[in-house]
């Protein structure tokens, strides 16, 4: 035993002794080539260098190494004008700078999260067998690191409790069919025979007419197609079709928008898709979809045409429209009674009843009663509930002792004469709102079950499924094999398309792709219909890459994309037809389209509508590709606009900028990523010229813009590397296969693992980037490797 004692004690003087020596040789390396700048005498950037404790881990500590880092890294430290250290003398300062700040994944404290209000909403949902929107029952939650899935954004309060109960009463009620369903039957229309499409017609309301007996519209405004008689009566899932016809197409696509809502009011309307319109007057196309529907929902029916025709101006053809011939629900399809949600939260024995409690109005049918759950044994009924959902809810067997109190609780209630149906309110919403069903994470360790959350709550956004908990029940989630089947198991599932939509909402801002509308005037031809596919572009490229375990240098440079005839038109690529599909098409070896840096979903949100800004795309890229993000600006230094009016170029006004001792800084490795981005204009097309509403060259024609200054997307790198365009800035980009890839597990891993990640975990995130290297940075590989991770199998640590 002593002999063992002693060879530790020796082999941790032997790492002092390492860490030391290394703590020297970066000190020697600071000295001889950074304190110049960042020194006693001067702190460019606002950065001393001369006063860093290397084993220091401080927050800003960290930072300030994160940021040297990140500079050796890309080659901005020392500036191309000094004398350059050999690259063998950068790397090993950035492996000791990385080696002394490290931190084992289980050194910090484990800090509970909650559950965001979508993974909420997926999570009440799946266990109560009901469709019920909820999230917006909910307050927004905070951002952590550019998610909402951190520990540091989901904090809780007696108000959001209060929230929680709410949805929780709501969830509950939509657990019974409190009156009997309709038998279905089918509810036709014949558009002309509606007495307000009659009255537009006869009115000529927004241009609509009649074309052999059907309805006609141009545009998705006003007046709406009315098909009042075919709306449900009855709150229930219905069969809806639509039958439509292209008018006057020419050689266009004509398309469709198919919501789902109220008719009037600010209701928030379900889309069910865009859908091409083909066929004709005789043999109309018949869409037919099913959704959930309210008594007095309506099929909003939204051409989208484009281009976008004005009659009275454009002789050269003829106005293309859509024909509404007929439209019909037929429903409700859910006839069970109990609802199957009853059954499956209630049981579905012989002690239960539902009886008609209180009168309903109702204008079409008459005594009706309303129905509440009772029983004949309660007691007995109650803890059988309860002791049924709390496992499920608490994604984990649970004992006697957990059960008990809400299962008293719920019995308290009915003793005190309250219904049965409301004591197991009181129970399920007390299960709903508990700190085991609300929060991940409560223990000091994580065992298997925490796992199967942490894994579900990643790929999912909900709790984990049977197979989950039954390889937690014996003891397998640790197993890489079985994590790695589990990753690729849950990939291939429908539910995968939660994390696609989530993650990609928030990695790459698609959830703000709506926050900006584009200058009608700069950009006349932006339209619903591009909006709606530069989203899906995004978001099924990534699923791409995902299913197919692609390298993730794709985001940067691939060969390759996903549109539907709108958006190839808006790119340039021929042969595509149709909008309601999309498909994969290879690009040109000269394309400038390729990942996301040049989708139109990406160039979108980073602007500002009217105009773009190669500080924004440069944060942008910066942060969400290449993992280093640029600190805020410094205070009361006013941001750079664009002058729309032609009349000076962004790159004299960031030049004057850059004057600022404060701003070169970081305007060095900001404005040459943004000048390559300038290629794009403020809905991602392809520019020569900057669009001016002022000064500049008329267009021939019925333009509301002038050519305004040319481009300039020349630039040159930090580390001197120089480009003409957007072409060899993206050839230089790719080349930073590592950088980009680590740039990425970061973002998964906050995403997925709900924790803060530092400079000080660094080093593990080059073992996950490591990993996959011989599978070239595939994004599945990535994501199992990190899933299999200390990173992601220790506890959260406190924010």
């Amino acid at each position: 035993m002593s002999h063992r004692i002693v060879i530790a004690i020796l082999a941790f003087f032997v790492g002092i002794e390492a860490a030391w020596a290394a703590g020297l040789d970066v000190r020697q390396f600071l000295t001889s080539h950074c304190t110049s700048c960042h020194g006693e005498d001067a702190q460019e950037g606002d950065l001393r260098f001369d006063q860093l404790t290397l084993h220091e881990t401080t927050p800003a500590t960290l930072d300030t190494w994160r940021r040297i880092v990140t500079a050796l890294e890309n080659g901005e430290m020392p500036p191309p004008e000094e004398t350059q250290p050999a690259a063998a003398t950068v790397r090993s300062a950035i492996d000791d700078i990385v080696a002394s700040v490290a931190r084992p994944a289980k050194a910090v404290g484990p800090a509970t999260r909650r559950l965001n209000r979508k993974e909420y909403e997926h999570t009440v949902c799946d266990l109560l067998g009901i469709d019920q929107p909820l999230a917006d029952l909910l307050p927004e939650d905070g951002d952590a690191q550019g998610f909402d899935k951190g520990a540091a954004g989901l904090s809780i309060s007696s108000v959001l409790l209060e929230q929680y109960l709410e949805a929780a009463n709501v969830a509950f009620d939509a657990t019974i069919r409190r009156i009997r369903p309709l038998e279905p039957e089918t509810r036709h229309i014949e558009l002309m025979e509606v007495k307000e499409n009659v009255d537009s017609v006869k009115k000529a309301k927004g241009g609509t007419l009649e074309a052999e007996g059907s309805f006609v519209k141009f545009t998705p405004g006003w007046p709406p197609a009315r098909i009042d008689p075919a709306h449900p009566i009855e709150d229930g899932v219905y069969r809806c079709r639509v039958a439509l016809w292209p008018y006057q197409a020419g050689d266009r696509t004509l398309s469709v928008s198919l919501y789902v809502g109220s008719l009037f009011g600010s209701t928030t309307r379900k889309l069910i898709g865009v859908y091409d319109v083909t066929g004709t007057s005789d043999k109309p196309r018949v869409i037919e979809f099913t959704t959930a529907m309210k008594a007095g929902d309506t099929v909003h029916i939204l051409p989208q045409i484009w281009p976008e025709h004005v009659t009275w101006r454009d002789k050269h053809e003829k106005r293309p429209g859509i024909a509404v011939a007929w439209a019909e629900t037929y429903g409700p399809l859910d006839q069970d009674f109990p609802s199957q949600a009853q059954r499956q939260l209630f049981g579905d024995v012989d002690s239960l009843h539902l009886v008609e409690d209180q009168p309903v109005w109702m204008r079409h049918r008459k005594g009706v009663k309303s129905c509440r759950v009772e029983s004949d044994h309660p007691e007995e009924d109650i803890r059988r509930i309860l002791t049924n959902v709390l496992p499920k809810a608490f994604r984990r067997p649970v004992d006697a002792e957990t059960v008990e109190p809400y299962v008293e609780l719920a019995l308290q209630c009915h003793r005190s004469g309250q219904s049965f149906e409301d004591a197991v309110r009181t129970g399920v919403t007390a299960v709903l709102c508990s700190p085991q069903f609300l929060l991940l994470e409560r223990s000091e360790q994580l065992d298997d079950y925490d796992i199967a959350s942490k894994l579900s709550y990643f790929l999912w956004s909900t709790a984990p499924d049977q197979e989950l908990l039954d390889l937690a029940a014996a003891g397998k989630l640790r197993d890489k094999q079985v994590l790695n089947g589990q990753v690729e198991r849950m990939i291939a599932d429908p539910r995968i398309e939660r994390f696609v939509t989530d993650f990609t909402g928030r990695w790459l801002d698609l959830d703000d792709i709506e926050f900006t509308t584009p200058d009608s005037k700069l950009y006349p031809e932006f339209d619903f219909l591009l909006q709606q596919a530069m989203v899906e572009e995004t978001r099924r490229f990534f699923q791409q890459v995902l299913k197919e375990d692609l390298s993730v240098i794709n985001f940067v440079d691939a060969d390759w994309t996903i549109v539907n005839e709108r958006l190839a038109r808006h790119y340039g690529i021929e042969q595509v037809r149709g909008n309601e599909q999309y498909r994969k098409v290879g690009l040109p070896a000269d394309s400038l389209r390729g990942g996301v840096l040049t989708q139109a979903s990406v160039l979108k949100v980073t602007a500002n509508g009217t105009s773009t800004s190669p500080v924004t795309r440069g944060v942008w890229v910066l942060d969400n590709i290449l993992g280093c993000p640029s600190p805020p600006p410094p205070p009361k230094v006013p941001a750079v606009e664009p002058d729309i009016r032609g009349a000076t170029t962004i790159h004299e006004q960031l030049a004057l900028h850059r004057q600022d001792a404060m701003c070169a800084s970081c305007h060095r490795r900001i404005d040459p990523i943004g000048f390559a981005l300038e290629k794009f204009d403020v809905i991602g097309g392809e520019r020569q010229w900057y669009r001016s509403i002022g000064e500049g060259k008329k267009l021939p024609g019925k333009v509301s813009y002038r050519i305004g200054q040319d481009l300039q997307t020349a630039g040159t790198l930090p580390d001197g590397q120089e480009f003409a365009g957007f072409a060899e800035f993206r050839e230089l980009m790719a080349d930073r296969r590592p950088q980009i890839a680590r740039a990425i597990a970061t973002k998964l891993l906050v995403y997925g693992g709900g924790r803060p990640v530092t400079f000080a975990d660094r080093r593990q995130i080059e073992e996950i980037v490591q990993s996959t290297e011989s599978h070239d940075y595939g994004l599945k590989s990535m994501i199992q490797a990190i899933v299999t991770s200390d990173l992601f199998l220790s506890p959260t640590p406190n924010p």
